[in-house]
């Protein structure tokens, strides 16, 4: 099982059949003989099955998460739609800069030496806002469709696990972890993001967006 490593040495775990039924998983020993133990199969997948309990989000919760999200997801639009009519207001006013400072020029009321060297800085100008535009009008990731996707995934993740075969329950460990360490009979689970965030609001009962002060799950 790849996402495992040995908390003694770092070496990976792997399975290794026993009396041609049972199935332990126990450290490489890759890097020289190491104490770690071994451990059953299925000791291994109900404990793996207790690092999926900590991402587990009520509707309730999920939906206010959501709801945080939408507005955070809003308040950007608007900022960026903002940007892009301030830099607009600026591009019009450096061309009409340019437009009088031309006819100035074409009239002889303004040398070719001052018209050419403010032009020159007039385009300088132009061309920052050009770049500055193309990167605010960037397509912004689609944070609320992922979003979702993570909320939907947690609120059913235990009972996700549980009905799942090994290869997808595999799966869907590598999703919410990003290292996990075996020691002893005893795993230390890492969570990859945002999991980490589900885990730590459960733990402490607050959470961003909510409406109430110190909500916690429904037990």
């Amino acid at each position: 099982m790849g996402l495992l490593t040995c908390a003694k040495c770092g070496c990976a775990i792997t399975a290794e059949r026993k009396k041609g039924k049972y199935v332990y998983y126990h450290c490489t020993d890759f890097r020289g003989e190491c104490d770690n133990t071994y451990i059953r199969e299925e000791r291994l997948a109900d404990l793996l099955g207790d690092i999926i309990k900590p991402i587990q989000i009520s509707s309730l919760i999920a939906d206010d998460i959501a709801n945080a999200i939408q507005s955070t997801d809003c308040d950007a639009e608007r900022h960026r739609t903002d940007a892009i009519r301030q830099l607009d207001q600026r591009c019009r006013a450096v061309v009409a800069k340019q437009d009088r400072a031309y006819e100035d020029f074409v009239e002889g009321r303004i040398s070719e030496e001052f018209w050419t060297r403010k032009s020159q800085r007039w385009e300088a100008e132009l061309q920052v806002i050009d770049t500055e535009r193309t990167r605010v009008e960037q397509p912004r990731p689609a944070m609320m469709v992922t979003a979702r996707k993570i909320l939907e995934l947690a609120k059913q993740a235990e009972s996700l696990y549980k009905s799942q075969n090994l290869a997808e329950q595999r799966r869907l460990l590598e999703t919410v972890l990003s290292n996990c360490t075996f020691d002893r009979g005893s795993l230390c689970a890492t969570y990859a993001k945002p999991f980490d965030l589900l885990v730590r609001g459960n733990e402490t009962g607050e959470w961003r967006g909510r409406r109430d002060s110190n909500p916690r799950p429904p037990a």
